[in-house]
């Protein structure tokens, strides 16, 4: 097997057994390799602007840098499933996927050399080197073709002929001594069993003769264990949830403040796809998307003003009467089915505008456990929204102004008391009734003295819940 050397120039002679005398820091080394996994990783998952992605190269360098105070060069032998340093193990991986070592045996790399230096501005364009292995097409160029075209400084290797590595090929003979074809065959048998005996006599091995088992593609065989686990991670991947992949992906871009026009262009495609998930029921990524956009607002420097503004935008949107109502018809109805818990993660991030419909749908609804939701909903962006609240009691339906009143008085809002004074000579009795219960909790003077007038209320439970009132607030 011949080795040939590349990639800024081969080792010196004699550099081989010198590294022999070099002691290695192989936990230092082993732990190189796993932050150089680390990297390629984060090569493939983030744009180089990403701060994951800048945080392991930049550990994947300072890894470089610790070890060229030890040692001034790091040579690296290749074997299908490991790597080593020293003859020590310094790298394998379960799986040929993940494996550093297979990706570069199978392209005939033998050997790698990493000399101080590679930390610097090589170290991108070696591991982007790395991600393009492992996405190479049969048909396209091989790890061999880049490294070549890259013609690194500070990193070198050796690799080997694959289709004459351990394979003796007999040279051809001149021209004089070709003739009869049988003749010359039965000639070349006695110089090749001539040449076996002479070996033999010398003690050396017979001489290697090609056979169909020196093509055998076992290198790119797989073994029962990898085959079950290609199958396990087949069934991963099809029941992975790529919706929340895709949210992780761009959430992890829109947290660049930097970058506030990439930002703007996330956010109307979150603005777009909120109306989509909860048509589709999908009530809990609804939900996560909401909290997320909730923690970034809140988050120091994250947004710009504008870019607030846009967020307030699409929550707002989401809180519309019209969306809510086709939520809460959903949830009636039956075509959206939810955990409480899980609604109430949606609800209460809502603005004011929801308010009205949950109030009502808290008095209507069947379910008790969604009811509890809702009220607890209603609770939540009141608390938020108080001038909602104010708004909603002179809203037109009688639901809806009753539900408000019980909040104003549960909030203590004091700047209510007039408008529930005039609710308490509404036409509908429960208006009445509530708005004489929040007078109750206000004992505001304001509000207290429309109970005089309901004392002569035609409705009896009215007029009962009023004396009630004011011999418990001494009015």
């Amino acid at each position: 097997m011949s080795e040939t050397p590349s990639g800024g120039g081969a080792a010196a002679p004699g550099a081989a057994e010198a590294w022999d005398e070099i002691e290695f820091p192989i936990a230092r080394v082993r732990e190189l390799f796993v932050t150089l996994g680390k990297a390629l990783r984060a090569v493939q998952l983030y744009d180089e602007n990403n701060p994951v992605y800048q945080r392991f190269v930049q550990a994947l360098a300072d890894a470089f840098r610790e070890l060229w105070a030890e040692v001034d060069v790091l040579p690296v032998a290749v074997e299908e499933e490991r790597l080593l340093v020293g003859g020590e193990e310094v790298h394998r991986a379960e799986k040929r996927g993940d494996s550093l070592a297979f990706l570069f045996y199978k392209d005939g790399v033998r050997r790698l050399t990493f000399r101080p230096g590679i930390e610097g501005d090589e170290l991108i364009r070696f591991l982007g080197v790395l991600q393009r292995a492992r996405n190479l097409r049969p048909e396209g160029d091989d790890l061999l073709t880049i490294l070549w075209e890259e013609d690194f400084q500070f990193f070198e290797y050796q690799y080997v002929d694959m289709l004459a590595e351990g394979v003796s090929l007999p040279e051809a003979g001149p021209p004089e001594t070709r003739g009869d074809p049988a003749q010359a065959l039965e000639e070349l048998k006695e110089e090749i069993e001539e040449s076996a005996e002479a070996a033999a006599g010398e003690g050396a091995p017979p001489p290697q003769t090609v056979n169909q088992d020196d093509f055998n593609p076992t290198l790119y065989s797989l073994d029962p264990r990898e085959k079950e686990q290609i199958r396990l991670e087949v069934e991963r991947e099809m029941r992975r949830d790529l919706r929340a992949d895709v949210l992780s992906a761009l959430f992890d871009r829109l947290e660049e403040p930097e970058r506030p026009e990439r930002q703007s262009q996330i956010l109307r495609v979150l603005r777009t796809l909120l109306p989509n998930l909860l048509s589709r029921g999908a009530i809990g990524p609804t939900a996560g998307v909401v909290e997320e956009l909730e923690r970034l607002r809140h988050t120091p420097g994250m947004f710009d003003a504008e870019r607030s503004a846009e967020v307030d935008a699409i929550l707002e949107a989401l809180s519309s009467a019209e969306t809510i109502e086709e939520l809460v018809r959903a949830l009636r109805d039956g075509t959206v089915r939810a955990a409480p818990e899980v609604l109430g993660r949606l609800l209460r991030h809502l603005r004011g505008g929801a308010l009205g419909i949950l109030l009502r749908a808290s008095e209507t609804v069947d379910d008790a456990p969604t009811q509890e939701t809702l009220r607890q909903a209603v609770q939540s962006i009141a608390q938020q929204n108080p001038d909602a609240v104010l708004a909603l009691l002179e809203n037109a339906d009688p639901l809806v102004i009753a539900g408000a009143a019980r909040l104003a008085g549960q909030m203590k809002m004091a700047q209510g008391a007039e408008k529930l004074a005039r609710l308490m000579r509404h036409p509908e009795p429960d208006v009445r009734v509530a708005a004489i219960e929040a007078a109750a909790a206000l004992e505001s003077e304001t509000a207290a003295a429309g109970l005089v007038e309901a004392l002569g209320d035609p409705d009896r439970e009215v007029r009962i819940l009023a004396a009630r009132t004011v011999g418990a607030l001494r009015y």
